[in-house]
């Protein structure tokens, strides 16, 4: 396994937690909202939807993260598994390549968010925004790490990049 594929690991570990987060703050809102007020308790716990929105942004660029080490971004797959292998294979590296000049672009306007939201704080939660605007350069160089070493590997490897995705792991 090599570092790339650990770091992997351990930032899935991370999104599966921060699922959690998002699933029992969201399931605690809807009983403070619904059941409770039902119930005659008019109380309201209006941190859990903040907490559960900066936990799926967090998520969302992270995932994707993974997801292009694996080839699984959304593409036209079929159109490009058509082609000729000639044809194929330099347009599959091409999109990558593409991809990745937009992945450079998201980390440099993902800082300049991370700069506007030191001067932001959230209504309900109290911290600074930059925390939740780091997820986008955090995110972006994830997957360029990620796009970088899927282009590696399979040139070193000799495999048909077309077909990266059909390797990807059973998560």
């Amino acid at each position: 396994m090599t570092a790339i594929d650990k770091l992997n690991s351990g930032v899935t570990i991370l999104v599966g937690l921060l699922l959690m987060v998002v699933t029992v703050s969201v399931f605690g809102q809807v009983t403070v909202r619904f059941v409770l007020t039902a119930a005659g308790v008019n109380i309201s716990a209006p941190w859990t939807e903040e907490l559960a929105r900066y936990a799926l942004i967090w998520m969302v660029f992270l995932g994707a993260g993974v997801g292009v080490r694996h080839a699984q971004m959304i593409a036209l797959e079929f159109g490009v598994r058509k082609l000729p292998a000639k044809i194929g294979v330099p347009v599959r590296y091409l999109s990558i390549l593409l991809c990745l000049g937009f992945f450079v672009m998201m980390v440099w306007v993902g800082l300049s968010f991370v700069n506007l939201g030191r001067t932001e704080t959230s209504p309900v939660l109290g911290i600074t925004k930059d925390y939740v605007y780091w997820a986008m350069p955090v995110g972006a160089s994830l997957m360029f790490i990620n796009a970088l070493t899927l282009i590696l590997d399979t040139a070193l490897s000799g495999r048909d990049i077309r077909y990266a995705a059909d390797d990807a792991p059973e998560v």
